[in-house]
């Protein structure tokens, strides 16, 4: 007897991927997003009978161009895709999902290696199919040809109004006014440009220029857009005084590239001064590039301990040797706070990031335990560790461009403080670097930055920052007798810590056992006494002093297991967390 059976199609979980060019339109009731999904979302239902189902998740990006991945809701796609919630990708229209054919190239395989299908609607395809790919590939071609026809047309009109002495749009720069599309000059506004290049000659320097123009409370251009917005307004920075100095607007020319044209505008600067001007800017630049280098390695990687931004400065000392650090960018909320600037010796932390780095990689547990993390095994674990200790003969010193191509693919971020670094390792990218054969140069793959999340934290004590040029060693005041109880034994342990480190610093061809020997002690007792001259400066005041925790005692003292970090030395030891001094 024959049996029939109806076997189930298996279930399809469908993605719908949307995305608008524009915010214009998104405040309607229906707006462009969700028309493509109620379209693609009819198409799913249409194809129940193969086992598709709708995912109640939206993916939608509003005000994003296509023509990069690095766009939330499509990341956010293909971290699920890679975590297997999704079969099946929808989009309206080919172009919702990229516009550029190298991009569309890494989607595909992304999608083939996971097995996904990806169905465009209105040009009813899918990717199932061999056909469907090929009519995707030609589409998106000429999706491609359309958008590059497109910024070429507005390329060459912009060079043609520039050519022709016209300005080519925007809000008009500070100094004149824009009528009737043509600049006309402000003469209250005038006058403030000619006081920064006549002051820049004579002050030598951006800074000086502009803390004259924020003492004297100058105001960044003011305008109105066309939604009746009023824009500017507020103080100026020193990107302004930079950017003014070097505009080749205010002699009556308008560049287009690396090119100047006569413009139909009034000038404001005479050429003369002008001339001067650019001349010192050659000059300011030239040192500067000799003094900071054509590479600053950690540029765009590091932060301090607040999220600020660090960027690298020099200055010259008084015997003309050039000095290179980094410095924290004083934001605004960092103005409110009233917190202080960070600023480190460039040499000196570039020097303890690579360090650490080829540390990292010639640890071959450390570098097991990493890749295990991304899902290795096997030969896929044992190979790559092995290949630890010559990839960290790669991040020997070398040509700076090639050592921060391979900073900036390795390391996601570094952030400084007072006592330590932190760095925060790309795992991904460590994998494939252990894998590379060192011919080339070693570029980071920043298509996968934003989808894969794996990362290895390196926290390295080192005390490398500071907040002011000189550093400056804080000195407990002496504590008067009010309320203090000094212990005896704590204090004698103090005394015979710096008596072990006077006879250690004196008999240093003797051993450990030697040493303990000639002060009748054990070894054991010996090393923790030694120990004890790495206690914070603060501790030690205080028990000299007698201001100790009460649950401090000299057994609790010389058996604790101290580390070399302060702030958790004062933690394990009882005494209360310690701000950062005044001045250090």
């Amino acid at each position: 007897m024959a049996i029939n059976s109806l076997v189930s199609p298996r279930l399809q979980r469908c993605a719908i991927y949307t995305r608008k060019s524009t915010q214009q339109g998104l405040e309607r009731e229906f707006n462009s997003l969700e028309g493509q999904r109620a379209i693609c979302s009819a198409y799913v239902t249409s194809q129940r009978h193969k086992g598709w189902a709708e995912l109640a998740k939206h993916y939608d990006d509003a005000g994003i161009s296509g023509a990069t991945l690095e766009r939330a809701a499509l990341q956010e796609l293909l971290g699920d895709v890679e975590r297997g919630l999704v079969d099946v990708v929808l989009v309206y229209k080919l172009d919702r999902i990229t516009r550029t054919l190298l991009d569309f190239v890494r989607l595909v395989d992304f999608f083939e290696k996971y097995g996904i299908t990806f169905v465009s609607i209105t040009q009813n395809f899918d990717t199932a199919d061999s056909m469907g790919r090929l009519v995707l590939n030609v589409l998106l071609t000429f999706a491609q040809f359309e958008r590059e026809i497109a910024a070429d047309r507005i390329r060459d009109k912009f060079a043609i109004m520039k050519q022709s002495g016209r300005w080519s749009g925007g809000p008009a720069p500070m100094g004149y006014d824009l009528i009737r599309r043509r600049l006309h000059v402000n003469e209250a506004e005038a006058e403030t440009i000619r006081q920064i290049f006549s002051r820049f000659l004579q002050l030598g320097t951006y800074e000086a220029v502009y803390r004259e123009c924020r003492d004297q409370n100058v105001r960044s251009k003011r305008w109105r857009t066309r939604a009746g917005r009023t824009v500017g307004g507020g103080p100026i920075t020193k990107a302004f005084v930079y950017h003014v100095l070097g505009n080749p607007i205010y002699i009556g020319e308008i560049r287009h590239r690396d090119v100047t044209y006569p413009g139909l505008h009034a000038p404001i600067v005479d050429r003369d001064l002008w001339s001067q001007a650019q001349a010192l800017r050659t000059k300011r630049a030239a040192r500067s590039r000799a003094g900071v280098g054509n590479y600053s390695l950690l540029t765009d990687l590091l932060h301090d301990s607040s999220g600020r931004t660090m960027s690298v400065k020099a200055y010259t000392s008084r015997y003309g040797k050039l000095y290179r650090y980094y410095a924290s960018n004083q934001s605004g909320w960092g103005k409110r706070q009233r917190l202080k600037r960070l600023r480190c010796s460039a040499d000196q932390l570039e020097e303890i990031v690579i360090a650490a780095l080829r540390d990292l990689l010639a640890n071959r547990e450390q570098v097991r335990a990493i890749l295990l993390g991304l899902g290795r095994c096997g030969k896929d674990v044992d190979e790559p560790a092995a290949l630890g200790a010559a990839a960290a003969h790669r991040l020997s010193p070398g040509p700076r461009d090639r050592l921060r191509l391979m900073l900036n693919a390795l390391v996601m971020r570094i952030e400084v403080s007072l006592e330590r670094v932190k760095i925060v390792v790309r795992c991904s990218e460590l994998e494939r670097f252990l894998h590379w054969d060192g011919v080339g140069l070693f570029r980071g793959q920043k298509t996968d930055w934003g989808r894969i999340r794996n990362s290895h934290l390196l926290d390295v004590p080192a005390g490398t920052a500071r907040y002011h040029r000189k550093l400056l060693m804080p000195l407990e005041p002496r504590r008067d007798g009010k309320g203090l109880k000094p212990v005896p034994g704590l204090q004698r342990l103090i005394r015979e810590a710096r008596e072990t480190q006077m006879l250690a610093d004196r008999e240093r061809d003797k051993s450990l056992g030697e040493l303990a020997a000639m002060m009748n002690v054990k070894a054991d007792r010996f090393a923790r006494l030694l120990r004890l001259n790495y206690l914070a400066p603060d501790i030690v005041a205080a028990i000299i002093d007698g201001a100790q925790p009460p649950g401090l005692t000299r057994r609790a003292l010389i058996g604790a297991n101290l580390p070399m970090d302060w702030a958790l030395q004062r933690r394990l030891l009882g005494f209360p967390a310690r701000a950062t001094p005044e001045g250090y």
